[in-house]
């Protein structure tokens, strides 16, 4: 069950980053993640999660951009932006 979880957030991570322009992905993954942490998710079991998404998006030959979106989200998590975008 714990993998089948595991596969679910990096599978709905990789979807998220695919399904708008860059921007809007930003946001909307960086919301996915905030309400995840809300409920008392790992963050670094959330950031494992996001970077198996990578290889999610890499399987799936998903453009260069997606990975970005996720790339800066994980930056969000360990701190490395502004300020108001941390998690």
């Amino acid at each position: 069950m714990e993998q089948a979880r595991l596969l679910d957030v990096s599978e709905r991570v990789a979807d998220l980053a695919t399904a708008e322009p860059y921007e809007r992905a930003l946001l909307t993954l960086r919301g996915y993640a905030a309400a995840l942490l809300d409920t008392g998710y790992p963050r670094d079991e959330l950031y494992r999660d996001f970077e198996r998404a990578r290889g999610v998006l890499e399987g799936r030959g998903a453009p260069e951009e997606a990975e970005d979106t996720v790339l800066d989200v994980m930056n969000f998590l360990t701190g490395f932006s502004s300020g108001f975008m941390k998690l």
